[in-house]
């Protein structure tokens, strides 16, 4: 209960009927707008709303009227922002748990009280400033996206993944495979965005990357397969990619070149790139680049599909 009123102060006195009635919203919206967000309903009886769930819950139905935005496009902002909060808050906590001592209750009470005194209102601030220059990020990208015939956006998408992953983190204790996943993620995370390309998220053992085309993700894939695979203990890489119409949502893309990449990595070699035809049109004359064909071999839901090994080219 302390860390509740630490991270989130305010009493809590309103049900949910009244903190409808007061912030003068519908049942069924407020409730899809909590649910989006991530959060269990709570219990009709159970007082657990603030004045700042009301402030904002007020807030949210303001802009909808304002700006006439329909409720299903709020409700989907509402789930990716949710999504992305709950992961940061988690990461977080994952420090905090580091930080406080379990053995004293007196000691952890104290140091999560000078966490959240001296952390917390900074935290906030870079929450703001890091969502408002993603955004501008995002925005220009979007500008620089070439629409397809089919309404979607013609992007390169990639699938970096750890060879032998599963043997390794059994041989792992706990703290060691934490530590394994933090490094794994931050040096995959940096070469894709300094190569120009987006991190669009992490699975397990596995990364998924977009770029805008496609000679910027293969200079990602082999970045990656070159600057991680085998470095500071980490197992060496493969990399899957594929070029075509994707839909983006919600931070996330879908689409043909997504599942056909997903395919594709598992078909290669640990420190080797394979890539679709698409992507091999698209940098057939690139002479940064070289290719060698694969025999045609059957994909799950593609039927016989033609794959590359792609290197870089030798220097000259």
């Amino acid at each position: 209960m302390i860390t509740r009123h630490l991270t989130f102060p305010g009493e809590r006195k309103y049900t949910p009927s009244q903190s409808y009635e007061k912030s003068g919203v519908d049942r069924e919206t407020a409730e899809t707008l909590w649910r989006a967000m991530g959060f269990p309903l709570v219990p009709e009886d159970e007082v657990a709303f603030t004045d700042t769930d009301v402030e904002l819950l007020r807030a949210a139905a303001g802009m909808l009227e304002r700006t006439g935005m329909d409720l299903a496009v709020v409700v989907e902002q509402a789930r990716a922002m949710g999504q992305a909060a709950a992961r940061v808050a988690a990461a977080q906590q994952d420090v905090i748990e580091e930080m406080i001592p379990r053995d004293d209750l007196v000691k952890a009470t104290e140091r999560a009280l000078l966490l959240s005194e001296e952390a917390l209102p900074t935290l906030d601030r870079l929450l703001v400033y890091m969502y408002r220059r993603h955004l501008a990020v995002a925005s220009e990208q979007r500008f620089l996206v070439e629409a397809s015939e089919e309404g979607g956006a013609l992007m390169s998408v990639g699938f970096a993944d750890l060879s032998g992953f599963t043997e390794l983190s059994q041989e792992l204790g706990v703290r060691e495979l934490a530590q394994f996943i933090d490094h794994f993620n931050a040096t995959t995370s940096d070469v894709i965005t300094q190569s120009g390309g987006r991190l669009i998220k992490t699975i397990g053992d596995e990364v998924m990357f977009g770029a805008l085309d496609a000679a910027s993700a293969a200079s990602i894939a082999l970045t990656l397969v070159e600057d991680v695979s085998n470095v500071d203990g980490l197992p060496p890489l493969k990399v899957g990619l594929a070029t075509g119409n994707v839909v983006a949502r919600e931070g996330d893309l879908f689409g043909v070149p997504v599942n056909l990449a997903k395919r594709i990595v598992t078909a290669a070699h640990r420190s080797s790139v394979l890539v679709d035809e698409e992507t091999h049109s698209a940098l057939a004359s690139d002479e940064d680049f070289r290719f060698s064909p694969l025999a045609r071999r059957h994909v799950k839901g593609f039927g016989h599909v033609q794959m590359y090994r792609l290197r870089r080219a030798a220097p000259q």
